[in-house]
C-alpha cells in the first residue's frame, strides 16, 4: 500500500458537512478505498466522525479499520504500511482515523428467551422472522419490495441468508430457516429470485409462494416505502429474528470493509454503512 504525500490545503471542520463535501469524500472512498483494502492488515475503510481518546469528535474524517494498531516501528513486523495521517480532498484537508476493529459474517445462537413467533412457521410472514436458503442456517426477512415493472411482491434480506456460499439462483427458501426448524420440506417458502454480493452491498431477494404476507414489520409496525441513504447521526431500528427490536445509531458511512464468507467464496469487499449503539436505547442483551 502506498502512502500519500501530504500536501497543503485547508483543514476540514464541522461546517464542512455539506451535501457537496460529502459527495467529494464519498467519491474519494468509492474511487480509492479499494487501494488500501489490498494491505491484508485494514478490514474497512469509510467516512465517519474522528474519535479521540475513545469520545466521538465532529470532525469528519476517512475512518479505517485495522486488525492490529500498532507503533510506527512495528508497522513491518505485521506486513502493513502507515496510513496517511490526512487526504487532501476538494482542496480540503481531511484527517484519517484508525480504529483496531475487524469483521465477520456470524449467525448468533441465543437462548429460547427471545421470541418464539420469531421463529416459527407463520401464514401471513411478516418482516423481522427466521428465514434462509435450505442449505444455509437461518436470518431475518428484511422487508417485503415490489418489482417497479410489474408489482411482484418479493422477501429482502442479506446474501449470506437467502444465497451462501454453495447457493444459486432458484434454490428453495424455506420459513423458517433450517436452525429454527429442520422440516424443511414442510416450510417451503419461495425461491431465490435474484442476489448481490459486492460493493452495492449484501443482499438477496426471494419469491412469495403459497403463503400470505404482510409488509408491516413485527413490533414496528411500519412498512418500507421509499429508499433513503444513510447519514452519520441517522438513529435506525431494526426488528431481526435473533436480537427482536433494537436501537442504533449510524457511525460510518460509504464503508468498505473486507469480510471472509468462507467456502468458494472467500473474502469479499462489501459496501454499506456502520451502526453503533443508540445510548438511549441499550440493547438488552448487551
Amino acid at each position: 500500500m502506498a502512502t500519500q504525500k501530504k500536501t497543503a490545503g485547508k483543514a476540514a471542520s464541522p461546517n464542512q458537512d455539506s451535501d457537496a463535501f460529502m459527495d467529494k469524500l464519498k467519491q474519494f472512498v468509492r474511487t480509492r478505498g479499494a487501494d488500501y483494502l489490498r494491505d491484508d492488515n485494514i478490514s474497512s475503510v469509510g467516512i465517519g466522525y474522528k474519535q479521540t481518546d475513545g469520545k466521538t469528535t465532529g470532525e469528519l474524517s476517512i475512518q479505517f479499520t485495522v486488525g492490529e494498531k500498532v507503533v510506527p516501528e512495528r508497522l513491518e513486523d505485521i506486513g502493513t504500511e502507515a496510513i496517511p495521517p490526512s487526504f487532501v480532498i476538494g482542496g480540503v484537508e481531511v484527517p484519517t482515523d484508525v480504529i483496531e476493529r475487524e469483521f465477520k459474517v456470524e449467525f448468533r445462537v441465543v437462548s429460547e428467551a427471545v421470541t418464539p413467533a420469531r421463529k416459527n412457521r407463520i401464514d401471513p410472514v411478516v418482516p423481522g422472522v427466521s428465514v434462509a436458503n435450505r442449505n444455509v442456517s437461518a436470518g431475518t426477512v428484511g422487508c417485503v419490495v415490489f418489482d417497479r415493472v410489474d408489482g411482484t411482491p418479493y422477501i429482502l434480506s442479506n446474501w449470506h441468508v437467502l444465497h451462501g456460499p454453495q447457493g444459486r439462483i432458484g434454490d428453495e427458501v424455506v420459513q423458517p430457516g433450517p436452525h429454527d426448524d429442520n422440516r424443511v420440506h414442510l416450510n417451503h417458502f419461495g425461491k431465490l429470485v435474484r442476489s448481490h454480493l459486492g460493493l452495492a452491498g449484501d443482499c438477496a431477494i426471494a419469491s412469495i409462494e403459497g403463503r400470505g404476507f404482510k409488509p408491516e414489520i413485527l413490533e414496528l409496525d411500519v412498512k418500507v416505502e421509499e429508499l433513503g441513504e444513510a447519514e452519520l447521526g441517522d438513529k435506525v431500528i431494526k426488528s431481526g429474528r435473533t436480537t427482536a427490536v433494537t436501537h442504533g445509531i449510524v457511525t460510518r458511512v460509504d464503508v468498505i470493509a473486507k469480510i471472509n464468507y468462507g467456502g468458494s467464496t472467500g473474502e469479499r469487499s462489501i459496501g454499506g454503512f456502520e451502526i453503533g449503539p443508540d445510548p438511549a436505547h441499550p440493547a438488552t442483551n448487551g
